[in-house]
């Protein structure tokens, strides 16, 4: 083998290892983690601004403004520029304990995987299950450290040690019970709520009172629905298989919802007299009109997202407002444009979940990049655009990465 074709080989298997290690980070979701940070990031420091800061000059954050008439005061720390460290530190946080929950979810599950999945990175034999547990774990520690060596106050490395706790439980233990979907719905939380934190100097009480905390509810609420979503479709889908393999699958009576075997006429509860065909055609429109009922879910959920975004924006607004003070407002019209986008984008992966099964994993990467819409539509409603219009690309970007290396 010549040099250069040596040489070849050599950088194939590098590439090929690399996209080993990012296939199992499921790195193509990461920008969704980036999106919930920087929505958290400029929320928290926003309701720290107004709490403190902006009843005695100006602060700017991401687009956003608040202005005080009055003379200027004497300079707060946090008014003072922030470096790089301080900046992008905090950030950081839920992408290192993302990145190490990835990884550590396949190194737990890899005997499943060898049976249902064996074209993952470690039952193919890219990645060792060992090395995995390894840089799993580290990535979490070193989540920790950071939370540390930002200084951002007690309270921000205790969310983080939440974060890799609820990680690890949820990774050991996401398969034996569905209950498990309410930790994840927890780490979808945190992930906005440290940087949140880090920015407002560690004050949760001024979170809550000043409606910041909306945000992470909201992250929490869409992760469990759509995670409750693929669960409840995939099982359907299961379940409409099985009935295809078997012709002789009862059917519920049309009078009393009886089980009938397809070669019975006659209903043994009701006495009702009724054939194979007819009990199948009611079922059908019976699961339609289920269906028709299930595609209202994201509007409302959207429009109930939208609703405690705005309120969570008037809390922020007028919590003991300074007599004569000027604050910008947020901008309805751009946060409702965010909200029909967000609903378009999960109508259409419900219906791909619904009438093409076998794209249902695209359809959940959907349903994951709408996180940073949530984000989106969030910030806009403060009047945050600049965070808002980079949330929205990085929905984009999250879905540009998706079609590269599957997300879920």
């Amino acid at each position: 083998m010549s040099a250069t074709a040596d040489g070849r080989a050599r950088s194939g298997r590098t590439l090929g290892y690399a996209r080993a290690w990012l296939e199992l980070a499921r790195i193509s979701n990461l920008p969704t983690v980036l999106s919930n940070a920087i929505a958290g990031a400029t929320i928290g420091s926003t309701a720290y601004a107004m709490e403190h800061i902006a009843k005695r000059g100006l602060v700017t954050w991401f687009g956003g403004f608040y202005t005080h008439p009055g003379p200027v005061g004497p300079i707060d720390p946090l008014e003072t520029s922030l470096g790089t460290f301080e900046l992008v530190g905090p950030l950081a946080i839920p992408l290192l304990a993302y990145v190490g929950g990835m990884i550590l979810n396949d190194a737990f599950d890899a005997e499943i995987d060898a049976r249902e999945r064996p074209a993952r990175p470690i039952p193919s034999g890219r990645v060792g299950q060992r090395a995995a547990f390894a840089v799993g774990f580290a990535l979490l520690a070193a989540a920790i450290m950071l939370a540390v060596l930002v200084g951002a106050g007690a309270a921000v490395v205790a969310a983080t040690v939440l974060l890799a706790v609820v990680i690890v439980v949820y990774d050991r233990f996401h398969t034996k019970s569905i209950a498990s979907t309410f930790l994840l719905a927890l780490c979808r939380a945190l992930a906005a709520l440290i940087p949140m934190l880090a920015f407002a100097n560690g004050e949760l009480d001024t979170l809550v009172t000043r409606g910041a905390i909306a945000l992470p509810i909201a992250l929490a609420a869409w992760t469990l629905g759509l995670s409750l979503l693929a669960r409840r479709e995939i099982a359907l889908r299961d379940d409409a298989t099985q009935e295809q393999q078997d012709s002789k699958a009862p059917d519920p009576c049309p009078a009393c919802g009886q089980l009938m075997l397809s070669d019975s006429g006659i209903c043994g509860e009701c006495a009702r007299l009724s054939s194979a065909s007819e009990r199948r055609i009611i079922v059908r429109e019976r699961r339609s009109l289920r269906q028709r009922k299930r595609a209202l879910l994201p509007i409302g959920a959207v429009v109930a997202l939208l609703g405690a975004f705005f309120a969570a924006h008037a809390l922020l607004l007028n919590r003991n407002r300074a007599p004569g003070a000027t604050f910008a407002e947020g901008n309805p019209g751009l946060a409702i444009v965010f909200a029909i986008v967000l609903v378009l984008a999960a109508v259409r992966a419900a219906r791909i979940i619904r009438i093409e099964p076998a794209r249902t994993p695209d359809a959940i990467g959907m349903l994951i990049a709408c996180l940073t819409l949530v984000d989106a539509m969030a910030l806009a409603t403060g009047g945050h655009w600049l965070a808002a219009l980079a949330c929205v690309a990085l929905f984009g970007v999250t879905r540009l990465a998706q079609r590269l290396i599957a997300g879920s």
